[in-house]
């Protein structure tokens, strides 16, 4: 979910909440820094999240799909083909058909199920069949196929953010088949289910609707889902590839493929394999650096006889590398005497401390010592010499060390509270990558005590943890599950969702973000219209541009609330635009009418007699109006805006219009047609 970082005056805001804090930085500290703030953001996710990035496109089909369709130019649009949204509410759902080219691959590389034949057999009779089964084992797949064989066409309903479907609102056409994956709503299965099966499903369509493990229903038939034997999914996928390795290899791969638990896993095994063969590369250094060998080889590193410290400094450098070795190190011993401390509670005898030597613990975990800058004086950071390590670190300290877990999070929560910007991040992601083995202790040991805090600090890490989380294609639905209920929450989870919106969890899902921030900028205090109003700058892409404006255009229609919120956001999207960012300038986004409503209300909404975004007439000068002469929408949207002026409205225009003039700052002749529509309004 990689995306260009946004410009300085957007960083991501401090929260209302973070003014309560008593150790977090001022808000113009924050601002200071947004650039490296947002490197050190990006250079975390890619070291924890590259085996997350590569496998997307082979994960479960869905997966695919889903990243088809936002690769399009917008997350949840699809707007070559369906759906395009003009304005008002969209709907919860829409339907894409299955591409050719992906109905070819699927049943070139199909390897059948004894799930997929019952579901098969099924739909000749029922129009809707649920299928069960764990997570990431091919269910997508194996529904897909089915459904091909039912009719010949396939089409999946693709839901938006966290929202769950109404399928009175779709129209199903007799002999297609559709998948609808709930597997991450079960709460939502029963009433969707009810609702195809009373009006959503046509007789002469089918639906298959993927769903939890031990899912139980009354509406529909339940299949349980078996997943393919990997070895077969592996030969099925190497053979497209058209390789064929020889038999020392192939004796390597399948035993690699054997250590796999989802289909998708060995789908990029045979990615990985193939390109090795193609480039000539010996199939066993293209092993070593897989996920399975490297956690072999870190269990047993820890297996071995390391020093106690060697160990902590592992764990330290697992969640800290890229920083300086005086953080990495003094962590490290932080984590000893937490180790320390609970083994003297449980009467064994305190660890001998030893001086060792930096060079000795850089060993065990294959890292370096290497200078911060390039100058002198600049001190040293750690850095392992491959990345990706560090994650795998993480999954083999947390799942074969039961016995240090607890201490370990008190670690963490103590790391993440008192150290620098740079360290919050990387503790924040790894919380976020733990969170991908067990999010729901995850939850309860650290997203539930960084809610009930008032500090700044604890918010930031609750966000950059959902933040990482969501990376996991696999989790990123659960993610925005989670981020709905805590934007209805208190005002720490409020503003832990806010912050969390603005990132790559917002930007992958704009119109559940605006959502969250319509519901928020209606609380009558207007306590978060300020930090909302940085988070909407933040997701005011070229990409999402459009749904940003209109969705922000929606809120003046709410009352004193929405507007105050509107005029607040739309003087940070008005704000210049630094060359070389993603961020259009407004006169470039085909959105007119939410144009002439936005600027027309940041003109002039007023809260006790003055104007709440009294640099919205700056701005109009200095950088919409420089575009008169070159630019249609900027005529058009200026005449409607200044044709409707009234009031002590028509009066102020009038004021800035004189003061303009006489600064020099606009044209005669510019001045004199704006003044006329004003006065003819």
């Amino acid at each position: 979910m990689s995306e260009p970082p946004p410009e300085e005056p957007d960083a991501v805001p401090q929260t209302a909440a973070d003014e309560e804090a008593q150790d977090g930085p001022p808000p113009e500290a924050a601002q200071a820094v947004p650039a490296q703030e947002w490197d050190e953001r990006r250079r975390s996710l890619d070291g924890l999240f590259a085996d997350e990035r590569s496998s997307t496109g082979t994960r479960d089909l869905i997966t695919q799909l889903r990243a088809e369709v936002r690769d399009e130019g917008h997350a949840y649009q699809a707007g070559r083909d369906l759906h395009v949204h003009r304005s008002g509410a969209r709907p919860t759902a829409t339907v894409h058909p299955l591409p050719k080219t992906k109905i070819d691959d699927l049943r070139l590389t199909l390897v059948a199920t004894r799930s997929q034949a019952e579901t098969r057999r099924l739909l000749d009779t029922e129009p809707l069949v649920l299928l069960g089964g764990p997570a990431e084992t091919g269910k997508a797949t194996t529904a897909l196929a089915a459904l091909l064989d039912w009719g010949g066409k396939a089409s999946w309903i693709l839901t938006h953010g966290a929202s769950t479907p109404n399928p009175r609102d779709w129209k199903l056409e007799p002999g297609h088949g559709y998948l609808l994956d709930l597997a991450d709503a079960p709460d939502a299965v029963d009433r969707v289910t009810t609702n195809l099966k009373r009006s959503g499903a046509d007789p002469g369509c089918r639906v298959v609707v993927l769903v939890p493990e031990f899912t139980k229903s009354s509406v529909a038939p339940v299949v349980d889902h078996d997943p393919p034997p990997a070895g077969q999914v592996f030969a099925s996928h190497l053979a497209v590839h058209g390789v064929r390795p020889d038999a020392g290899d192939r004796r390597l791969l399948d035993e690699e493929a054997r250590t796999q638990s989802a289909p998708w896993q060995v789908v990029e095994l045979a990615r990985q394999a193939a390109a090795a063969l193609r480039s000539g590369e010996p199939m066993d250094e293209m092993l070593s650096r897989r996920s399975s060998r490297m956690r072999g080889k870190v269990s047993d590193d820890l297996d071995r006889r390391t020093p106690f410290l060697g160990r902590c400094f592992m764990t330290s450098i697992a969640v800290l590398h890229g920083l300086p070795e005086s953080e990495v190190s003094g962590a490290a011993l932080a984590l000893a005497e937490r180790l320390g401390d609970r083994w003297r509670r449980d009467g064994a005898p305190r660890p001998v401390r030893l001086w060792e030597k930096l060079p000795l613990w850089l060993s065990y975990v294959d890292a370096e010592a290497s200078p911060a800058g390039t100058g002198p004086g600049g001190g040293r950071v750690i850095m392992l010499r491959q990345p990706s390590l560090a994650a795998v670190m993480l999954r083999v300290i947390w799942e074969d060390h039961p016995t240090i877990r607890d201490s370990l999070i008190d670690w963490l929560l103590w790391l993440g509270g008192t150290g620098s910007m740079r360290t919050r991040i990387r503790v924040g992601h790894a919380v976020g990558k733990l969170a991908t083995f067990d999010f729901g202790l995850v939850d309860e040991r650290f997203l539930r005590v960084w809610s009930r805090s008032r500090s700044g600090r604890d918010h930031q890490l609750a966000a950059l943890a959902l933040e990482a989380a969501a990376e996991n294609p696999s989790l990123t639905r659960r993610v925005h599950l989670h981020l709905r209920d805590m934007a209805g929450g208190t005002n720490a989870q409020k503003a832990i969702a806010i912050r969390a919106y603005a990132s790559s969890v917002g930007l992958s899902a704009p119109e559940e973000a605006l959502a969250a921030f319509r519901a928020l900028v209606l609380i009558e205090s207007g306590r978060f219209h300020e930090d909302v109003a940085g988070s909407v700058a933040y997701l005011y892409r070229g990409a999402t541009a459009r749904t940003v404006l209109t969705g922000v255009a929606d809120w003046v229609a709410l009352g004193p609330p929405g507007r105050r919120g509107a005029a607040l956001a739309f003087v940070r999207l008005a704000a210049p635009i630094v060359p070389g960012g993603d961020r259009p300038e407004l006169s470039r986004v085909d959105a007119q009418r939410a144009l002439v409503t936005l600027w027309r209300n940041a003109l002039a909404h007023e809260e006790r007699g003055h104007l709440v975004a009294p640099e919205s007439w700056p701005l109009l000068l200095d950088h919409w109006l420089r575009h008169y002469d070159e630019r249609p929408v900027v005529r058009e949207v200026t005449g409607e805006v200044f044709g409707l002026f009234d009031g002590r409205g028509a009066r102020r225009a009038l004021l800035y219009l004189r003061l303009w003039r006489h600064q020099g700052g606009i044209a005669g002749e510019l001045h004199d047609h704006l003044r006329r529509l004003v006065q003819g309004s």
